[in-house]
């Protein structure tokens, strides 16, 4: 017997009590219901302060122990295999056999992604807990990834603004209009740690969900978008040039570039996380197309990353930095080491579409946000 059958092999098997909601939480703390698992039916779990983690997927979810009921029950262990990502587009019952007969052993919630082994007839083949399940094909669709949108800075008023023609430029009640639409429409932020997770195959995700991320660190994203996110308990990232921050911030004139400087990120943390975007690479060669990263040794860019990471933990103490956006999007593949050996877990493009969970990590693609783009712009982009 392997290492791995003999650790399956002793995993408890729980029975439901009772139809349970299973969740999953955000990072932010917001709990998820992802889905109910069907009276007097067992899984594999493992148990931990007071309740049991089941893998759905190739995500986890908890169930109370109050719930549940330790059983005899044998289980063959299924092997999930992650062939393709899915969505569900409704309540999607999940039946031990091909074909629907009898109660389903489980209901995915709406709007959920699951990792399938496949097709098979007119069901795709999931794993929840060990057991094989299956999914009429009606009730899902293939998961395009997730959004991870770019942003930079901010005006009021853009049509009458120095920046009306600037596609990298954004009216602020424009955003306001676009946090509403994703509020109203059940969109879920994340952060830059739940989408890692969920890469990993680690942790689900709700299919609507979005990543905000803003470049530079601009003045601006404090003094506009800071409180329409706080207002509507979103999160975001923010990539921070390490040599603009400073202790001494000037009065806020939207009509130039500014950057938000120690004690402006400070007041920010409880929405944003701070992340790099180099201390002093960030600089742009019009002639030859080239960011200052590109013309930086392995050893340049390692220290810039230290010095960078000085400013993130001066800013935030409790930070533990981990991703890192391309000053322009560009990039050499001869500095991934040094990326890696400075704690990158992901590094993120300016372009190139949606974050999918087999996008290479270190070149995940966001979408730039642009200037003047109307809701339904912004919701097509979005739609999954």
């Amino acid at each position: 017997m392997s290492n791995n059958e003999r650790v399956l092999a002793a995993t408890p098997v729980i029975t439901m009590t009772d139809d349970t909601t299973a969740r999953f939480t955000l990072q932010n703390g917001q709990p998820v219901k992802y889905i109910t698992l069907s009276k007097g039916q067992h899984f594999a779990a493992t148990k931990s302060d007071g309740s049991w983690s089941i893998k759905v997927g190739s995500g986890m979810v908890t169930v109370e122990d109050r719930l549940v009921t330790p059983s005899k029950k044998k289980i063959s262990f299924a092997s999930l295999k992650n062939k393709i990502e899915l969505n569900t587009n409704t309540f999607a019952p999940i039946y031990a056999a091909h074909a629907k007969k009898g109660k389903p052993i489980a209901t995915i919630a709406k709007n959920m992604r699951i990792s399938s082994n496949g097709l098979k007839g007119q069901f795709y083949e999931v794993v929840i807990g060990g057991r094989t399940g299956y999914i009429h094909c009606n009730d899902v669709s293939a998961d395009t990834g997730v959004p991870v949108l770019i942003y930079h800075h901010f005006v009021k008023n853009q049509a009458n603004s120095v920046y009306k023609d600037s596609s990298s430029v954004y009216d602020i009640d424009l955003f306001d209009q676009q946090m509403n639409y994703l509020q109203k429409n059940g969109f879920s932020t994340i952060t830059l740690k739940d989408l890692d997770l969920w890469m990993q195959r680690k942790q689900a995700l709700p299919s609507k969900a979005v990543v905000l991320t803003f470049d530079d660190a601009n003045l601006s994203v404090e003094k506009l978008v800071y409180p329409i996110l706080k207002r509507n308990n979103m999160v975001a990232t923010t990539f921070i040039i390490g040599d603009r921050v400073t202790n001494n911030t000037p009065e806020f004139n939207m009509e130039t570039v500014q950057f938000a400087g120690y004690a402006e990120l400070a007041g920010i943390t409880d929405i944003f996380d701070l992340e790099y975007h180099t201390y002093g690479l960030h600089v742009f060669n019009s002639l030859t197309g080239k960011s200052g990263l590109q013309y930086a040794s392995a050893n340049a860019l390692k220290y810039d990353f230290i010095n960078a990471k000085e400013v993130l933990l001066k800013a935030d103490p409790t930070a533990v930095p981990s991703y890192f956006a391309y000053p322009y999007g560009k990039y050499i593949k001869a500095n991934e080491a040094v990326l890696i050996q400075s704690g990158i877990s992901l590094a993120f493009l300016n372009k190139g579409g949606k974050a999918e969970i087999s996008s290479p990590r270190l070149y995940i693609p966001r979408i730039p946000v642009q200037g003047h783009m109307t809701v339904k712009q912004f919701a097509k982009a979005i739609r999954n």
